[in-house]
């Protein structure tokens, strides 16, 4: 299941006693853990009810205890195990068989939350897990899912935002081109857009413009441009202005790298017949990221792009292994770009 399943389970009072949280936006785990703590633990003794395991290596024989004790005044009692403590790297046979035994018949009073970002589905406490416990799957969010997200962040906030300046938003969060980008940033930008514009009700474009301004990533397409147009002086000056702004030579030449795979992913879809919210919708991109891309690499040739992939992979491999310089490797890629 999803976080919205989740939400579902819990409006329909159906609250199981064992969830393993999995995926990359544990963030997203943390809100819902505050939500399930809202309907099962009374308001005040949440001290008294909520106990989180986070050192490496817990003492399973403490978290079995803490689970079998009775709340106090309250409906339940919350178990937390944060990933820091590792639950699917246990290698003691005696506690995998007694964390196992009571999975098997977990106590009705306690709820039990696990965190394992990528499971082993070998393990015996995952096929446990997934027999008597649920399991939610916290992956990044795609295109519709981050809005509506934003939407509900922003209504509670008493806050609006159009639809240009919401395409805007997302466009500057990075959260759907950068795969290093999760909801808590995204959230931060939020916090930052709604304490800026005060009492006033609108975001403008002005106020994302200052708060959130452009990206390397927004600087990388156009340093293509200059390259794609023959303009290496400008390319290569863009390249000096970011190393100025702190950049550094592989972070510059991995992000390149990326801007050239998606505009080469992004010009096959479409020849192949597919309209843009669909190429959208393969890519796990907004349509209007995809149609931004689709207008900055109208005048690349395929077939360059692929030479270009095949020259990056191969000065990539050269710099990494110190045949070359990294900062030589990197203007001489822009060189090459045609």
């Amino acid at each position: 299941m999803n976080y919205k399943e989740l939400n579902k389970d819990i409006k329909n009072k159906g609250i199981g006693p064992v969830y393993l949280f999995t995926g990359a936006e544990s963030y997203i785990g943390h809100m819902m853990e505050k939500t399930l703590m809202a309907n099962v633990i009374s308001k005040g003794l949440e001290a008294l009810n909520l106990t989180i395991f986070t050192d490496k290596n817990p003492d399973i024989s403490e978290i079995l205890s803490t689970c079998e004790t009775l709340p106090l005044m309250s409906e339940k009692r919350m178990v937390i195990i944060r990933e820091p403590a590792q639950i699917g790297k246990i290698s003691d046979k005696r506690e995998i068989d007694c964390f196992a035994a009571y999975l098997e018949n977990p106590s009705p009073t306690t709820l039990l939350i696990i965190y394992w970002e990528q499971p082993d589905k070998r393990k015996k406490l995952y096929k446990i897990l997934q027999k008597k416990g649920k399991i939610v799957n916290y992956e990044k969010l795609d295109a519709r899912d981050l809005e509506n997200w934003i939407k509900r962040r922003l209504k509670i906030a008493g806050k609006t935002l159009a639809r240009r300046e919401m395409e805007l938003f997302i466009q500057r969060s990075l959260y759907l081109t950068n795969e290093n980008k999760n909801m808590e940033m995204v959230d931060h930008d939020l916090n930052k857009m709604i304490d800026y514009v005060g009492d006033r009700i609108d975001i403008t474009k002005e106020d994302i413009l200052l708060i959130m301004p452009q990206t390397i990533e927004d600087g990388v397409f156009k340093m293509i441009d200059y390259a794609m147009a023959g303009k290496k002086g400008q390319a290569l000056n863009m390249l000096n202005q970011f190393y100025l702004e702190g950049e550094s030579p592989f972070g510059v030449f991995s992000l390149l790298l990326r801007q050239v795979r998606m505009l080469l992913m992004v010009k096959i879809y479409t020849q192949r017949g597919l309209p843009a919210k669909e190429v959208a919708s393969e890519m796990k991109l907004a349509p209007f990221i995809v149609n931004k891309i689709l207008k900055n690499g109208k005048n690349y040739p395929t077939d360059n792009l692929w030479k270009l992939i095949v020259i990056g992979a191969e000065l990539d491999a050269q710099m990494k292994k110190g045949e070359i310089d990294q900062n030589f490797g990197l203007e001489l890629f822009l060189m090459k770009i045609s």
